[in-house]
């Protein structure tokens, strides 16, 4: 099952390196980091390593705060 997320999480990378635009390198950065959170909390449930949890939440914090200030500045 962890090979299966981890798949999952690999295959936004593509968008992140190839994308033809910074609007599809950052839609990539965000589904990629989201992914990768989501297999880092189910993987920390399923092991029950609570610790895994935070470090999740924080990825995910850390991702949506990325994103808005990128989409700030390439607004303009």
């Amino acid at each position: 099952m962890e090979f299966l997320f981890l798949v999952i999480a690999i295959l936004p990378l593509y968008r992140l390196l190839k994308g033809p635009t910074v609007w599809d390198r950052v839609v990539g950065f965000s589904s990629s980091t989201t992914k990768s959170a989501v297999l880092l909390a189910v993987l920390g449930f399923a092991e029950n390593m609570e610790y895994l949890i935070y470090v999740a939440l924080v990825m995910s914090l850390l991702s949506l705060g990325t994103v808005a200030v990128l989409s700030h500045f390439l607004e303009e």
